[in-house]
């Protein structure tokens, strides 16, 4: 009677062993399935800097500096479990001081320094109404995946540089100062949660199988 008993014991506890396993499978496989199915939420962190005046330059008495001028720094952090996926900023050419600017270029980041620069914004030509039109000129820029994997050290760091580059007026006169005018510009920055999660229930899921099989060769 000894033997059996303990047979019977034996498999009453794997039967108790083998309910716990396929509650704890079910339990992962819903939340597997509500990962899959359920809407990846996105978030936006947005930013806007004020408007900008450069200094006067007239090309003849006085030059603006070599490279690049900071407008402003957007600060920011990025939560936990979360990627960038998208970033759109947008601005204008001249503010409410002037409805245009000199001849410059707009990057994020410093063109030419330690970090990646991208460029988003350009007002080259002097008959563009950036640099002679009536009022300020709207532009846009949306970063391509490779624009945000080139700033991933500023983004990790949460500040990036806006500045701007000028270029040499073709439209000024001698002795007459030439100014960039920048009006407020907007960074807005789409992240998403990483898939840590549902590579976690996946994983949960195989070592629930592996058990599973391993139990049933007892």
């Amino acid at each position: 009677m000894q033997e059996p008993l303990q047979n019977l014991r034996y498999h009453g506890s794997a039967s108790n062993y083998m309910t716990k396993l396929k509650l704890t499978s079910a339990i992962l496989g819903l939340g597997a399935a509500i990962i899959f199915t359920a809407p990846v939420q996105a978030d936006d962190i947005i930013q806007t800097l004020p408007s900008y005046d450069s200094p006067g330059y007239d090309f003849v008495t006085s030059t603006p500096p070599a490279g690049a001028t900071t407008i402003g720094t957007f600060t920011f952090t990025i939560p936990v479990g979360e990627d960038v996926t998208g970033i759109t900023i947008s601005g204008t050419f001249g503010n409410g001081d002037s409805p245009t600017t000199a001849l410059s270029d707009y990057y994020l980041g410093i063109p030419g320094g330690d970090e990646t620069e991208v460029p988003v914004a350009f007002c080259d030509d002097p008959t563009a109404n950036c640099a002679s039109g009536a009022s300020a000129t709207d532009w846009s820029a949306t970063l391509t995946p490779t624009q945000i994997l080139d700033l991933s050290s500023a983004l990790a760091a949460g500040s990036i540089d806006f500045t701007y580059t000028w270029d040499t007026p073709t439209f000024e006169i001698p002795f007459v100062d030439q100014f960039v005018y920048a009006g407020p510009t907007t960074l807005d920055i789409t992240t998403t949660p990483e898939p840590n999660t549902i590579l976690f229930c996946l994983s949960g899921l195989a070592g629930i199988v592996v058990l599973r099989r391993r139990f049933r060769k007892v």
